[in-house]
């Protein structure tokens, strides 16, 4: 480029703008267009972001690009996502030495977000002493980052002891300054979390969160109460998902629930069942006094189970018409939810969204689709597939489509039916 070249007096916000704006191999190569641009490059706002994956086939190039990342720019990141996709036995070891590298390279960053999925210890990192190299880069590293905000390591599936100490030196670090923790999946499954001493020690250094991303079995009353002791004012949001095959028969009391909504007036609760759709096990999840805002159930298959859906439906149209959310895929053909899915719709007046797979008749759809029509209700997206339908009925399901779409389209609705064939157009 000539000297004298109107390129080389661009303002640095339209360079940085740019930079923004492209890969890193091409911003390589616009650096050495000439000093100016060089200077700009780097420039430490250019790279306060960074998305990286550490797994998969390509772990040893994808941990030389984040070393070399590190090296170079590591002291300037603010958001970090990471994830770990499609580890195997043999590239663990490539990880677990990525991740040491990496993490000694930025220790000098003031990290604001972490993030790490799918790290899944328990799967395919089969070696203790990779297990202990991996943890331990994590307790020094987080030791040492006081200004984090948002720390999300879902999919984690730490051993009790390796996921504690991970807690425990993030507590202690950034505890008072994290608003979002997210340790869904966290430790491996089928742990009663709650019941752990250490656990619950490590969970208390949290005071600011806002929002709360966890699994059912690492709540209990203890847990609760001490939320409404050292988050008055502040939790806004919980997200809890339940599986089957997590420890999930504990009850947590009304009062726990009534104790922290009167410290938390803004909170609400959003739950996630995972493999369960026995009523018996959901119901006394729900308690009346817990905010729930969002329902998500998938029942599983189990042709033989008695789940009692229509019982569940009407505990939440008597004890939770704020909800705003629900979700239901249920793979039960034995039962109806009909006019149980109609009755809750026309009391709970501030659901928004209501996504259901399931059994559902033609003539019930067509009343759902009449009552939003006429004002009665106010759903804002409806997406239906209706299950196990005959050529009649998808032929009718064609018309109640063609009838309804003009006016939901009008009125902004997210509206999409389909009777589950691969065939179906989704409007």
């Amino acid at each position: 480029m000539k000297e004298n070249s109107i390129w080389n007096y661009l303002p640095d916000t339209a360079l940085i703008k740019i930079y923004l704006c492209l890969q890193d191999r091409w911003r390589v190569n616009m650096a050495v267009v000439c000093k100016n641009w060089n200077r700009v490059f780097a420039s430490p706002c250019l790279w306060r972001t960074r998305y990286m994956d550490l797994g998969g086939y390509r772990a040893i190039t994808a941990g030389e690009k984040a070393c070399s990342f590190a090296q170079s720019h590591g002291a300037h990141l603010q958001y970090l996502y990471l994830t770990c996709n499609h580890p195997t036995f043999p590239s663990c070891r490539i990880i677990q030495n990525t991740i040491d590298t990496f993490l000694k390279n930025i220790q000098a960053a003031k990290l604001i977000h972490f993030e790490l999925e799918r790290l899944n210890m328990d799967t395919f990192w089969k070696f203790e002493n990779l297990k202990g190299k991996v943890i331990g880069s994590f307790t020094r590293f987080f030791h040492r980052q006081r200004h984090l905000k948002n720390f999300n390591m879902s999919d984690a599936h730490f051993s009790m002891p390796s996921g504690c100490r991970v807690l425990e030196a993030v507590g202690s670090a950034s505890g008072s300054t994290i608003r979002s923790l997210c340790i869904e999946d966290f430790f491996q499954s089928r742990l009663a979390v709650y019941q752990d001493k250490r656990f619950r020690n490590a969970f208390f250094m949290f005071n600011s969160l806002s929002h709360l991303y966890v699994n059912y079995s690492c709540l209990c009353d203890e847990i609760l109460e001490g939320m409404a002791a050292n988050l008055t004012g502040k939790l806004r949001n919980i997200s809890c998902r339940i599986y089957r095959t997590d420890p999930h028969f504990h009850r947590i009391s009304s009062n726990a629930w009534e104790k922290l909504r009167s410290r938390c007036p803004m909170l609400s609760l959003d739950l996630w069942f995972e493999g369960i759709g026995m009523s018996s096990e959901i119901i006394p999840i729900l308690v009346p006094e817990a905010p729930v805002r969002e329902v998500h159930m998938w029942t599983g298959f189990d042709e033989s189970a008695d789940w009692r859906l229509n019982e569940t439906l009407n505990h939440i149209a008597t004890h939770h018409r704020k909800i705003v959310l629900l979700a239901m895929e249920l793979d039960n053909n034995n039962e109806s939810i009909d006019h149980c899915l109609v009755r809750m719709l026309t009391r709970c007046k501030g659901m928004r969204s209501l996504f259901v797979n399931a059994v559902i008749s033609v003539p019930i759809i067509d009343e759902i689709c009449t009552l939003q029509a006429n004002g009665q209700i106010d759903l804002h997206t409806f997406h239906v597939t209706s299950c196990g339908l005959s050529e009649i009925d998808r032929s009718d399901l064609w018309y109640i489509k063609e009838k309804f779409l003009p006016i939901m389209l009008n009125r902004g609705l997210n509206f999409k039916i389909s009777s589950g064939y691969f065939t179906d157009t989704m409007f």
